[in-house]
């Protein structure tokens, strides 16, 4: 593989502030069509409005497809940091930039390999799709956007940071606000027992408590569901106990667990809290690959073969676009480089090697699924 092509090309992607909200996500797309379009490659942009934009990019003929899918955008970095978030800055073996494992990394491995199948005309028996997509830290925008056309494909990949290991399965997510109402009044008077201050604290230990109930759903690898209040408002003045005091939940919901049931569970223990109403903020389900799919052994073999140990498939801790992907009929795996524990934190960065083995991966599942023996010219590098 080309070392320095796929360096070249995360070094670029991190310089291009992608900062969500507001996005700017257009700005990377027209970088690497750009790029693509040096080597015949066919692209697609999806406008979106406001400088967004998804990317698609193909290599090959119709059927079967696989699609390689990431991100372009990525999450604010408000603190200080050590190395500036938008300069790409080595140190050792370690990238350092916003964005570097969560997850342009996996975008520019994509790419290379797209880069290479089309520079060496490799014959494939199927295509390979990169799908670079707006608006994944916030509300799904591009994905959404992608899937109104796209109805089918054999199988797809999303590169969220794995540390390459195969995960099948993500927990889904509902954030609800809840407004505790009551009347206000002077905070001179007596306090009054019913006043949404306290009815909210009660609020807060009843959704604490509900966790409690959700120890009790079980999921062959994925953590049982769980709820937590992230955000509180409710100032009026300085000498008003205030009439509405506003809460944010976090409900990490199993897949399978609809909307309808997430918002019975909260009701249910919102009984004795007095006046409350509940608005969605969003809503996202869980995803999940059966353990036992084609694909997934498949790919456990490939993830032997490259990391030279033993692969099983594993949860992904935080919530992705999985769902959307599986809830049209195409088989969906997650596995790309760098950790999780990099992803949306202070001087975020991606080992060189993770990058590396990502393109081999991601190379030998093209591999697997789109080269017969003859054509298994491949390998070599630069």
């Amino acid at each position: 593989m080309n070392k320095e092509l796929v360096f070249k090309i995360l070094e670029e992607l991190i310089k291009i502030d992608t900062t969500n909200p507001p996005g700017n996500e257009k700005n990377a797309v027209e970088y690497l069509q750009q790029l693509f379009l040096e080597y015949d490659i066919y692209t697609e942009v999806q406008n979106l409005g406001n400088n967004r934009a998804n990317l698609i990019a193909s290599y090959g003929v119709a059927e079967p497809e696989i699609i390689f899918c990431g991100h372009l955008d990525v999450v604010p970095s408000t603190e200080e940091w050590t190395y500036p978030p938008f300069q790409a800055t080595w140190q050792g073996t370690r990238l350092y930039g916003r964005g570097t494992t969560d997850m342009k990394g996996a975008v520019a491995a994509m790419s290379a390999i797209l880069i290479k199948l089309a520079k060496d005309k490799i014959q494939l028996d199927g295509k390979v799709t990169l799908v670079f997509v707006a608006d994944e830290e916030f509300s799904n925008l591009g994905m959404r956007n992608f899937l109104q056309k796209k109805r089918t494909a054999y199988m797809a990949v999303i590169g969220e940071p794995t540390e390459l290991q195969l995960a099948v399965a993500h927990r889904g997510v509902l954030r609800d606000y809840i407004d505790i109402i009551a009347r206000p009044y002077h905070a001179a008077l007596p306090e009054r027992e019913s006043n949404a201050v306290n009815n909210a604290a009660e609020a807060m230990l009843s959704l604490f408590r509900l966790n409690e109930t959700l120890k009790s759903y079980h999921h062959e690898i994925l953590p049982p569901p769980s709820i937590a209040v992230t955000k509180i408002e409710g100032y009026e003045n300085d000498n008003i106990v205030p009439g509405n005091v506003r809460l944010l939940t976090d409900f990490r919901i199993l897949p399978g667990m609809n909307f309808e049931e997430c918002r019975k569970l909260e009701e249910s223990i919102l009984k004795n809290v007095g006046k409350y109403e509940i608005t969605k903020h969003f809503f996202m389900p869980g995803g999940e690959i059966d353990l036992q799919h084609e694909v997934v052994k498949r790919c456990c073999q490939i993830g032997e073969k490259v990391l030279h140990r033993k692969q099983r498939p594993v949860a992904f801790d935080a919530s992705c676009e999985q769902c959307f992907l599986v809830e049209h009929g195409i088989p969906t795996v997650i596995c790309g480089p760098g950790s999780l524990n990099q992803a949306h934190i202070v001087d975020e960065y991606i080992e060189k090697e993770q990058v590396l083995l990502s393109e081999e991966y991601y190379m030998n599942i093209v591999k697997e699924f789109l080269i017969g023996a003859e054509n298994e010219t491949i390998e070599g590098s630069e």
